[in-house]
């Protein structure tokens, strides 16, 4: 076996398409076919059913797959090391951001750490929250940067930011009989949950924040719009479709757009918790920690800072 009969047999399973595939791994369609053949024949077994489209794995497949990730991964973690013990700066790193994310955070982290490492190639993914979880454990990217109340499987994580959810309102859209506090600006959960909701699609990270929210008042969500982004629910919020609730960083994100008004969840902020997750075990090199101290700090320097606990405005 060789380590291109893993790498040519991951990415194959990886795209569904023998057309993708081999774009992906710049060789001919013809050659991709007849390479995993070969590999089929001499192991005695199919790996993919090719009657289906996209392709799929056999059982045998994902078997096959699933010790060759692990050995990807060491693959992968042997690299780190030598590069740190031979301080020869160069290499990839692949990380991932959901959508929106990613604009925000992106511009903060990609300049310093390339200033300091312009030999490290950085490869960015983005999607929903689940989708980047399955590709992290498919050994498909390095970290996932991801806001969550609740831990992962077989998934290690590093703190990075802490960040409020806000509930966005038109403006003059809540009465008074809404708020527990109308001059801080904080809301009564429990009145304001029976209102129309603008949420995001579920595999989102905030969506299952969200539902937990509304499990903890004991009301089910009135959903009038399921959407694909933060910044639509704001702007469809503002236009007094329903109340949204967003992380903050979709404040920075919305400044000069619609107006609407922003109002804190109870009378302590509810927040959740920005994760670093990569796969447990990995080797976290130079690099590596390099890049999670350096977005732990920018994160730290660009949140809203409030003096007290005060009204959005």
């Amino acid at each position: 076996m060789e380590l291109k009969e893993f790498t040519y047999v991951s990415t194959l399973a990886q795209c569904g398409s023998f057309t993708k595939a081999s774009a992906r791994l710049f060789i001919t369609q013809p050659a991709l076919s007849n390479y995993i053949s070969k590999v089929e024949d001499e192991i005695g077994v199919k790996l993919f059913d090719r009657s289906s489209s996209p392709l799929v794995l056999t059982y045998a497949g994902q078997q096959y797959l699933k010790r060759a990730r692990v050995i990807l991964n060491q693959l992968e973690d042997m690299n780190r090391e030598m590069r740190d013990i031979t301080h020869h700066k160069t290499g990839r790193l692949r990380i991932g951001f959901p959508s929106e994310r990613i604009v925000y955070m992106l511009p903060l982290i990609l300049t310093p750490f390339k200033a300091r490492y312009p030999g490290i190639d950085v490869e960015v993914m983005s999607g929903p929250g689940n989708r980047l979880v399955e590709s992290l454990r498919e050994g498909n990217v390095d970290f996932v940067f991801l806001p969550a109340w609740h831990s992962y499987k077989d998934i290690a994580r590093t703190k990075i930011a802490e960040e409020e959810l806000v509930l966005v309102a038109a403006r003059n859209y809540l009465g008074q009989e809404h708020f527990l506090d109308r001059e801080a600006g904080v809301v009564n959960w429990r009145s304001v949950a029976g209102l129309p909701l603008v949420t995001l699609n579920k595999g989102h990270a905030l969506r299952a924040s969200v539902e937990v929210l509304y499990r903890n008042a004991g009301v089910k969500p009135n959903i009038v719009f399921e959407s694909h982004s933060n910044m639509l629910s704001y702007r469809l919020a503002a236009q007094g479709l329903g109340i949204t609730i967003i992380p903050e960083i979709t404040l920075e994100l919305m400044k000069g757009s619609m107006e609407a008004e922003v109002f804190h969840l109870s009378e302590m902020p509810v927040t959740w918790e920005v994760y670093a997750l990569h796969r447990e075990g990995c080797y976290i090199g130079e690099v590596e920690q390099a890049l999670l101290d350096m977005t732990r700090r920018e994160m730290a320097a660009h949140r809203t800072i409030k003096s007290g606990y005060q009204p959005y405005s």
